[in-house]
């Protein structure tokens, strides 16, 4: 009996004893303001729980790739039988691009919403939603591939191995910059070109990169375009699932070479695709912070937006005081009974009804 006793007058969260509880507009209106600033801030709290965060984290590239691909699919206005294609990097290596590309003959056409003869010079970094959505693998099905090299235009397409080191790969004509049986003329030569595709590493042709729907229109002869890559090894991880790609940042210029006393030009006219690999990986990772350190988190703030809003309170009810005085401050407010103060002044009160005064 003594225990069920205690049990009940028991209380984990001690109240503020009755006779220092003041009722008013005021304090009735900031408890309203205060909750609903609490229940604001933890329906935020628990959505970035849920949802997690991104983090972006470099580090020093550890993987060893002897080889990467480069594929691109782009148009040049030239038809196919003048047109040559090449890898060189810094290890002299040379590879024949043209046994493993595609060479279709096509008429030339500018692709409506392509960005035609700008720079292209904004380039940011896809975030981690777009890259799951977007993140399908593909190959081309077939290599070698050469159909109708006597029309007007050539489209190429394809995917090269290239060795990760320092290097380009470019499109000229026959006979200029290489030695060939065939020499393409003056007349004939026409390096306008429009760019669907142009990647590093796995295929994923429905991911944007920086040349993609890209395209140069010219009347010179002999032009140069360059194309300055930085290849970065990017990686994308969400719930377990890994991407690995690659990015780049571009700079692109063109020359026009003027023609030696003999009518020839006195450097290489072509498009011409410069690639450099950062000894860098950015590593972009959704995350979640574990769940007690989440329900401190939320504890703390909850806790801190209690204290604040007295202080707040506190600061507010003085600045009145201040200002208009106490009478006005305590107008509007209502003492709690149950004090000792109350319960004599109600003992008086009734001895003063039973006509007994002492």
């Amino acid at each position: 009996m003594e225990f069920s006793k205690k049990v009940r007058t028991f209380d984990a969260f001690p109240k503020v004893d009755a006779q220092h509880q003041v009722r008013s507009t005021r304090g009735g209106f900031s408890t309203l303001l205060t909750i609903l600033c609490g229940l604001l801030i933890f329906w935020v709290e628990v959505g970035g729980y849920v949802g997690g965060y991104v983090d972006h984290q470099f580090s020093v590239d550890k993987n060893l790739n002897s080889q990467l691909t480069i594929n691109l699919d782009l148009i040049v206005n030239m038809p196919c039988e003048f047109v040559h294609t090449n890898v060189m990097d810094i290890t002299d290596d040379k590879f024949l691009a043209g046994e493993l590309l595609n060479y279709a003959g096509i008429h030339w056409f500018l692709p409506l919403g392509f960005n035609i003869n700008n720079v292209n010079d904004k380039h940011s970094t896809p975030d981690l939603d777009e890259i799951m959505q977007e993140s399908f693998r593909a190959e081309y099905l077939s290599q070698g591939l050469k159909v109708d090299e006597g029309a007007p235009a050539c489209h190429i397409f394809g995917s090269i191995p290239v060795n990760q080191v320092k290097g380009d790969f470019h499109i000229t004509a026959k006979g200029l910059g290489y030695r060939d049986r065939h020499h393409v003329s003056k007349e004939a030569l026409n390096f306008s070109h429009v760019i669907n595709e142009f990647s590093f590493g796995e295929f994923y042709p429905f991911i944007d990169n920086p040349l993609d729907q890209t395209g140069k229109v010219t009347d010179e002869k002999f032009i140069a375009y360059k194309y300055y890559t930085q290849v970065v090894p990017t990686e994308y991880q969400r719930l377990g699932i890994t991407i690995d790609t690659n990015q780049y940042s571009l700079t692109e210029s063109h020359i026009v070479y003027p023609t030696s006393h003999n009518g020839n030009p006195t450097g290489v006219p072509g498009i011409f695709f410069k690639y450099d690999f950062e000894p860098i990986k950015l590593k972009i990772i959704e995350k979640r912070i574990p769940f007690f350190q989440f329900v401190a988190r939320l504890a703390t703030i909850l806790g801190g937006i209690m204290v604040l809003a007295g202080y707040a309170y506190r600061l507010y009810e003085k600045l009145l005081s201040i200002l208009f005085g106490k009478k006005y401050v305590n107008r509007d407010t209502e003492k709690l009974s149950g004090g000792l103060l109350d319960s004599e002044r109600k003992k008086k009160e009734g001895e003063k009804e039973d006509g007994r005064t002492y």
